[in-house]
């Protein structure tokens, strides 16, 4: 409680002061001459213009309110790691236990946790003391690992800021950082990467060995010296999205291996598809090939009609001959190896192409070359190119018998799963017939599509690093032209030339993984009927095993929850590998996670405040409540300031002297006046 005095005027103060003006003029003029008449009378003035000017005291009863302290606890990813959390749990508690046992103190918690760009802990800290009233705010407490990745923003404050750094200095960490990463590259060629591997807390320097490989291809591995920027690379092999993974050795120690992975999305691109067409005699769809190739602008289409032998004599003239001789050599010794694609369409063996230059073929398609065949009834003679070089790589051989039932083409089981035809499955009903197929036996591949009494049709296989197509008709033409309501003959062999040149979309055999929504979606595409389980490594070692449930023919799926910014799972069903980011790729909050008191060390100064490194030895400090012009911190103490902040809740005025104790007062100051006179007269 606490009282005061105030003024309430019984009349407009101008006019009191012009009374009090002219009663005091008078009176100086009256008895300037007699000094204790004078002063009596002055005494009187100044008694009734004191009462006239309405003396009141009031009395006030204040609510002294609890200052409050910010405690802002760092829960970021790097805080989960070297037994930072616990530190900071038991420093956070020390607060709060200190808040406890002070009535007049009272904590705001804000926990920091993982964003996108990094930890916004300076934004954490501006939004905690935009909550706090200036006038009780006790100070702040910020228990980090000083790993920050937002700018210093202004604070003009009257309270002290501290920082309790929580970890051990003295673990070590290796951490692989992505300098330089290109978004594209060309198929074929080597995509190089600028990288960095930095280590800390390690007993001595050394170099470290990086592995780069996209899921199901060959790994390629460098020995590095750690921190300094080098630049490694790897062949591209696939077009579309590549996921590249990146990873270096453990080290000694380790604080986690998540960072020791990375992850850069890069998008393959043809530079230009060379296809080289070879056909036979005309027939009705020898353009088929042709106008597919020649639809898509990214192909190169060499094509040649082999429409007599060299051997052959021709009466036309030469200068009314529009042709140009064919250039085996160069074709099929020199550049074969710059093809995509080979394309022999109802060719037959006529002289041109040297037995040794087929040979060639068989080594270009060992080597990771495709291959097409389409036979027609020239495959099942004498001159079939099943009596060349190329039987050992064809995946069926002719019997010599030629079909001519008609027949509508049907998708065998194989071909229901294969990604190559497993589309067109909905639609075969439809299918118009084809009238002829070449019978083969031997077959080694995989038969996709059926001919009359389920006799191969279309034969798909790999030989060596390469692909193997074999199509027993020279019919496809009749569904472009829409016989008996035509097919899809443009699709079929669109994705069958896609499959040649090993799109990733038409692997017949291929494993994914994607996360969403903290939940781990697997898909495998398989011919096998009972496929292997999943097994799900993460960046630390531990393994799941996930069974999968087939959801359509050669297509199998499986589902796990999993933990945000794991980093990067490592998927395996048989030979089959795939990667699954978890979470975000490249956390900076893992590019480097050494204690750094640097980020607060200047806002912590100009606050007055402390820096005390806590270890799960050191955890010990005391909380003091301090004057705001004390010191606010100590060797093994910090300060939170007392405000003593108050709100008045009660407010009584009452006037100073009763009606009746200011008359007594003027008629005594009257009668003593007049007592006085009386005697001096």
């Amino acid at each position: 409680m606490t009282n005061s005095l105030i003024f309430a005027p019984l009349v407009p103060v101008i006019w009191l002061a012009l009374i009090s003006a002219l009663g005091l003029g008078f009176s100086i003029w009256a008895g300037w001459h007699r000094p204790i008449w004078l002063a009596l009378r002055l005494v009187l003035i100044g008694a009734l213009v004191f009462l006239a000017m309405g003396p009141q005291k009031i009395k006030t009863e204040h609510e002294y309110l609890s200052d409050i302290a910010l405690l802002l606890v760092d829960d970021t990813h790097s805080m989960q790691l070297g037994g930072r959390a616990e530190i900071a749990k038991q420093a956070a508690e020390q607060i709060r236990e200190a808040a406890k046992e002070d009535p007049m103190l009272d904590v705001l918690e804000i926990k920091v946790s993982d964003a996108p760009e990094g930890t916004r802990l300076f934004d954490a800290l501006q939004s905690g003391l935009g909550q706090i009233p200036a006038e009780r705010l006790a100070g702040a407490v910020v228990v980090t690992d000083g790993i920050i990745h937002d700018r210093l923003a202004e604070f003009d404050l009257d309270a002290p800021i501290h920082a309790l750094l929580s970890g051990d200095p003295q673990l070590g960490d290796r951490t692989l950082k992505i300098i330089e990463a290109p978004r594209f590259g060309i198929v074929g060629e080597r995509v190089q990467f600028t990288i960095r591997v930095d280590e800390f807390g390690q007993s001595t320097p050394t170099a470290a060995l990086v592995t780069l490989q996209v899921a199901g291809e060959p790994a390629q591995s460098a020995r590095v010296q750690t921190g300094k920027n080098v630049t490694v690379g790897l062949p591209l092999q696939s077009r579309g999205t590549n996921l590249v993974e990146i990873r270096v050795e453990p080290a000694g120690e380790e604080l986690t291996l998540i960072n020791n992975r990375v992850a850069i999305d890069v998008t393959g691109v043809r530079e230009r598809l060379r296809v080289l067409l070879v056909s036979g005699e005309p027939y009705a769809g020898v353009r088929a090939w042709r106008n597919l190739l020649k639809s898509d602008p990214a192909v190169d289409l060499v094509h040649f009609t082999i429409l007599r032998p060299p051997t052959k004599r021709d009466a036309t003239p030469l200068n009314e001959m529009a042709l140009i001789a064919f250039p085996t050599r160069e074709l099929f010794v020199n550049k074969l190896d710059s093809f995509d694609l080979v394309i022999f369409d109802r060719y037959t063996r006529r002289g041109v192409l040297p037995l040794l230059y087929l040979e060639n073929v068989v080594r270009y398609v060992e080597k990771g070359g495709a291959l097409m065949v389409a036979a027609g009834p020239p495959f099942a003679g004498e001159a079939s190119l099943s009596k060349t070089f190329l039987a050992g790589i064809l995946p069926a051989r002719p019997d010599g018998k030629i079909n001519t039932v008609p027949y509508s083409p049907r998708l065998t089981e194989t071909g229901i799963k294969h990604p190559v035809t497993s589309v067109l499955h909905e639609q075969q009903e439809n299918w118009g017939r084809w009238g002829r197929s070449i019978g083969v036996t031997g077959v080694t591949g995989d038969v996709v599509l059926s001919a009359a009494d389920d006799q191969p049709l279309l034969v798909l296989d790999r030989v060596g690093a390469g692909r193997v197509a074999l199509l027993l008709s020279d019919q496809a033409w009749l569904w472009s032209r829409g016989f008996e309501g035509g097919g899809p003959q443009y699709e079929m062999y669109r994705r069958l030339a896609h499959w040649l040149m090993k799109e990733p979309e038409l692997e017949e055999e291929a494993l994914s993984g994607f996360i969403r929504d903290d939940k781990l979606h697997v898909t495998l595409q398989t011919l096998s009927d009972a496929p292997p389980s999943v097994e799900v490594e993460t960046p630390d070692g531990q393994i799941t095993h996930l069974a999968l449930q087939a959801v359509s023919p050669g297509i199998f799926t499986a589902e796990m929850p999993v933990a945000p910014n794991g980093g990067l799972l490592t998927l395996k069903s048989g030979d089959l590998l795939a990667v699954a980011a978890q979470g975000q790729l490249n956390l900076p909050e893992l590019t480097n996670l050494q204690l750094q008191a640097e980020p607060l060390a200047s806002l912590v100064k100009q606050q007055a405040g402390a820096v005390f490194h806590l270890t799960k030895l050191s955890t010990n400090f005391d909380v003091r409540r301090t004057r705001p012009d004390d010191r606010q911190k100590g060797r093994n103490w910090l300060g939170l300031q007392k405000n003593r902040f108050s709100l008045q809740t009660q407010s009584t005025r009452q006037p100073l002297f009763a009606p009746w104790m200011a008359l007594i007062i003027i008629l005594l100051l009257i009668a003593g006046m007049w007592i006085r006179e009386g005697r001096s007269g």
